[in-house]
């Protein structure tokens, strides 16, 4: 039964025939969701992600049944169901490849008429976000991001070799106003299940210190004023003004 909870590569697993479950209690073990999962069909493989200090569970997981027609019918019949007085949580698969899930979710966000990355220009706002759980993609950030202003850049999650998600990404938007006011709202909040953290990114380059700089400091506040301040926040090649620098 050992190799049942072994990790298994995206290229092996049938995600037609796997769910996703998540808000675990930490009482929970494999053994016990296998043995709930079982009830209801054959399985294949089950995996929950362990912390690396801790060695414990992270509160989710994932199942993959011998036949996919299992994997709807557990998830219909553990629809609302506790487990030690938490609702699970059950989500089916995607069932395209990685690749093309991030080809298409590119697709997706370049035609957002906000996503201007070739027009505005880029102040440094930049917000690293972190405990992102494992289904969240960069269509998800970038729909929940662009309620709070304009997006510059295709937002990032970082990914292994084998594109699954490593637990964070980064958020670039095109004023110090809007990554500060997302960071004020969002930072230890609850997103999917997971209670994720914002700052600001790392500059590229060190400081004069020879220590990492966060961006948002106060030469790039000053640039960016002054970039506001004399209508240079424009759609380069373009005479027209931005929208956002328009209502300013």
């Amino acid at each position: 039964m050992s190799s049942v909870f072994r990790k298994l590569p995206d290229s092996e697993r049938n995600t037609n025939a796997s769910l996703y479950f998540g808000n675990i209690d930490p009482q929970c073990t494999e053994l016990l969701m296998y043995e709930l999962f079982v009830q209801f069909g054959p399985v294949k493989n089950i995996n929950m992600p362990k912390d690396r200090v801790l060695k414990t569970h992270q509160g989710y997981g994932f199942v993959e049944f011998k036949n996919p027609l299992d994997a709807k019918y557990t998830e219909d019949i553990l629809r609302g169901v506790r487990l030690h007085g938490k609702l699970l949580k059950l989500k089916k698969l995607e069932s395209k490849p990685q690749t093309l899930q991030r080809q298409q979710i590119g697709t997706f966000v370049n035609s957002k008429s906000e996503l201007l990355s070739d027009k505005y220009i880029d102040v440094g706002a930049s917000v690293f976000v972190n405990n992102l759980n494992p289904l969240i993609d960069e269509k998800f950030l970038m729909n929940t991001f662009s309620k709070f202003g304009t997006i510059i850049k295709e937002p990032e999650i970082k990914r292994d070799h084998e594109g699954n998600s490593m637990g964070f990404g980064f958020v670039t938007f095109g004023d110090f106003e809007t990554s500060d006011l997302v960071i004020e709202k969002l930072n230890n909040t609850i997103l999917m299940n997971s209670k994720i953290s914002l700052d600001y990114a790392f500059k590229n380059e060190l400081g004069e210190n020879g220590k990492k700089v966060r961006h948002g400091d106060e030469a790039e506040r000053k640039l960016a004023a002054n970039a506001k301040k004399n209508n240079l926040l424009k759609l380069k090649n373009s005479g027209r003004v931005s929208k956002k620098s328009k209502h300013r």
